[in-house]
């Protein structure tokens, strides 16, 4: 059975919504990690759910934001190499270099500029693993 034009255009595309997955993965995971962070340091009689009360608490601290963006950013960049129908490096620094601006604008958005800056570095990180794994020269 030979597959059909549209299966080879879907697995073309796989990447985009693998992508968007492992992204949105990532932020429930960091926001559960928040929440059993909240209910694990805490003091008792300070919380209401998963929110502290407590005099000094920050609700989302710069290295929780800062680590979650590069590792989000290292996850993605992964994920597109590895469902990419044609040339894993190719695509990974498609994603690369489209998560590049994505940072900068969520940065400049929210001014988190050293989240967004780490974050481009955990990717170009990433991309030099994955040319070092499925470049011409494979060494992985």
């Amino acid at each position: 059975m030979v597959p059909s034009k549209a299966f080879h255009v879907l697995r073309k595309l796989l990447p985009l919504p693998a992508a968007l997955t492992a992204w949105v993965l990532f932020l429930v995971a960091s926001l559960k990690f928040e929440s059993w962070r909240v209910m694990t340091f805490c003091p008792d009689g300070m919380r209401e759910g998963s929110v502290c009360y407590a005099a000094g608490w920050q609700v989302l601290p710069l290295w929780l934001i800062c680590l979650g963006a590069m590792i989000s950013a290292l996850v993605v960049v992964w994920v597109v190499a590895l469902t990419a129908a044609g040339s894993r490096v190719k695509a990974a620094s498609i994603s690369f270099l489209l998560g590049t601006f994505v940072a900068l604008a969520l940065g400049a958005v929210t001014d988190y500029a050293l989240p967004a800056l780490l974050a481009i570095a955990a990717g170009a990180a990433a991309l030099g693993w994955v040319d070092k794994c499925f470049g011409s020269e494979a060494s992985c």
